[in-house]
């Protein structure tokens, strides 16, 4: 697969700037009515709730977000299945395509308690029609397989332990927690294997300069996640895993790649068997990983080795790195006539991308410019000209024949970024000496936890298998983040099949949600990222929620479901047509009930409460 860059720009032809609002229609409870458009069914388990966590974990804010915002209702093998974990560790299989709803306990999980890990949430992820793997949220893991109409286990492989983990004698595996990401089902039919990745925190010591006035260097633990790939070849066992007298056959596990990051990625998809979409806040850490091409970055109608643009008061120059490196491997001298730029321990950089008192086009003000680096990729120099209005035709005073071809929509989204991170508390306008350059570059490279949320920018890639290696990256333009959609009953991808459809993203533009298909390219064998639709305002609209749980967009398009902790879910329809100026919001009350997972299914949501199962016809809505 040839390197590429991962287009997430908006189609604005998908954009309705007519959009006023949302016109609010109650949705009453059912109150025994089947004919009403909320149906209700007490579970046939145990309750659904889900396990608490000792008040002494400590836990990086991301993990509390991931623990906080987890679904306890997985999709079910088949159309109108959906899988649910009771207080009792039973995995009940609940059938919602018939009349009524009704449930099957398929598996009870073996419980155990483990001194290394803390209690995760277990989790059930649907392979194919006959296949389900088991998470027990701590370190196990069960191949569930349906033969002549009963559920029996395969077998049960570890995660979390030997190489992953360094043992008992290491005090920090101690508050370690897996989570897993995605997992599907590769290979021939008379060679199956599981492609699973999970992730889990690690403690790393890493050391910073302090400012210049200070020779020391502090040393800070800092968490840092390692997603980690495993295959699970479903033909080979190697003994047995004997829990409460039942011996589960042993499957073989082998790692095959494994990568860091600062954050849990938010979207692990399975491109047959070759590839998988990864994505991740703020991209994945500067291990190596990324692919470097053989040539430099290629970027569709703009020459090498950079691209650029201006406006009457500044110019913008990207440089789009061949591997990854960190802020401090690079040394930006910016002055009024000249750029020296230099790269420390990275031969491909320095050798492409070295700059020695190169002369500028037109004289700038050193001291309001400012250096950027991305995700390690994408290093940006914002040049403030000195002479306003005068138009530069080339950067350099040299003409090297790189022409302005910078698209003025991704200028715009770079600018923004660049408000972002050189507001209030970096005044690049006022700071001035030098400064604004080292503080705007260690703003985009920061470690920080307190700097993981919500809003931060996820950068996806398209991820050889084997390797982990980047073929495709967003790196160079990277969305802010609103929510995944609703997963389907998935297929399998064995006999070279490609499986289901790769679920939708719905990312943050302005105040819209706008929704991307990562689609395949064919003719490049790779992986193009498609605008098909905008849910207007539901960026601006979500914001003002602060008690939201679960968010979900259709993956037909039709609705956008934001979800409470307690008692409410809001339904946004989509709009009639593209330029309407309204469109219809439904808020259904389930009283003071925990809302502990939700799903949808054609035109009907279904919700997980501690003791009821909810069934909203959208239809009725």
């Amino acid at each position: 697969m040839e390197y590429s860059l991962l287009n997430l720009k908006p189609n604005t032809s998908l954009l309705n700037p007519h959009f006023d609002g949302y016109k609010l229609w109650l949705v009453d409870s059912d109150g025994g009515d089947k004919g009403a458009a909320v149906q209700s069914y007490p579970l046939a388990s145990a309750d659904a709730d889900p396990r608490k966590l000792a008040t002494s974990a400590h836990l990086s804010f991301d993990e509390m977000h991931s623990r906080i915002h987890y679904n306890h209702l997985f999709v079910g093998p088949t159309d109108g299945s959906f899988i649910y974990i009771d207080s009792e560790n039973s995995v009940n299989l609940v059938d919602t395509s018939g009349q009524g709803v009704h449930t099957l306990t398929i598996f009870d999980i073996p419980q155990k308690k483990s001194q290394y890990a803390l209690d995760g949430y277990p989790g059930a992820y649907s392979l194919d029609e006959d296949t389900i793997l088991i998470f027990d949220g701590l370190s196990s893991a069960y191949v569930l397989r349906r033969q002549n109409g009963l559920w029996t286990a395969l077998g049960a492989f570890e995660i979390g332990f030997g190489s992953v983990v360094a043992g008992p004698s290491d005090s920090a595996d101690r508050r370690n927690m897996n989570y897993i990401l995605g997992a599907a089902l590769v290979g021939e039919s008379n060679q199956p294997a599981i492609h699973l990745h999970f992730c889990y925190r690690i403690d790393r010591d890493i050391r910073r300069k302090e400012p210049a006035a200070t020779t020391a260097s502090t040393k800070i633990l800092q968490p840092v996640f390692c997603i980690r790939a495993v295959k699970v070849d479903l033909r080979t066992l190697v003994g047995s895993l004997d829990d409460d007298g039942d011996a589960i056959p042993q499957l073989f596990a082998v790692d095959v790649h494994s990568l860091h990051s600062h954050a849990i990625p938010v979207y692990c998809e399975y491109l047959g068997s070759d590839h998988f979409v990864l994505g991740v806040r703020d991209g994945v850490a500067l291990d190596g990983t990324e692919a470097p091409p053989q040539d430099p970055l290629p970027v569709a109608g703009v020459p090498e080795p950079y691209y650029w643009t201006q406006t009457e008061n500044d110019v913008t120059v990207c440089i789009q790195l061949p591997s990854s490196v960190s802020a401090d491997q690079i040394s930006c001298s910016l002055t009024r006539v000249s750029l020296t730029l230099e790269f420390n321990n990275a031969p491909d950089c320095e050798a492409k991308y070295s700059f020695n008192n190169t002369a500028f086009h037109n004289h700038i003000m050193a001291d309001e410019s400012v250096w950027t680096l991305e995700n390690g990729r994408l290093l940006t120099l914002y040049l403030q000209k000195a002479r306003e209005g005068v138009r530069w035709t080339t950067v350099f005073s040299t003409d090297d024949s790189v022409l302005e071809t910078m698209d003025s929509s991704e200028f715009a989204v770079i600018r923004e970024r660049l408000e972002k991170f050189t507001s209030e508390n970096i005044d690049m306008r006022k700071l001035g000496g030098g400064l604004p350059m080292q503080s705007a570059a260690g703003s985009m490279d920061q470690d920080d936890d307190d700097l993981e949320g919500e809003d931060s920018s996820v950068v996806f890639s398209v991820r050889n298998w084997s390797t982990g290696q980047a073929d495709a990256s967003s790196a160079a333009e990277s969305p802010d983040w609103l929510c995944s959609s609703f997963p389907r009953a998935p297929v399998s991808s064995q006999n070279g099949g490609q499986g289901c459809a790769l679920p939708p993203v719905c990312l943050k533009f302005d105040v819209d949600g706008v929704v991307f298909a990562f689609k395949p390219d064919e003719a490049r064998a790779s992986v193009e990222a498609q605008h098909i639709g905008t849910f207007a305002a539901l960026s601006y609209i979500q914001g003002s929620k602060r008690e939201k749980r679960f968010m979900f967009v259709d993956a037909d398009m039709s609705v956008a479901v934001l979800a409470e902790t307690r008692r409410r879910v809001y339904i946004y329809h989509q709009a009639e047509s593209d330029n309407a100026a309204n469109a219809v919001q439904n808020i259904v009350d389930f009283g003071d009930s925990e809302l502990l997972g939700i799903q949808n299914i054609g035109k009907m949501l279904v919700v997980l409460c501690s003791s009821s199962l909810y069934l909203v016809d959208l239809n009725k809505c």
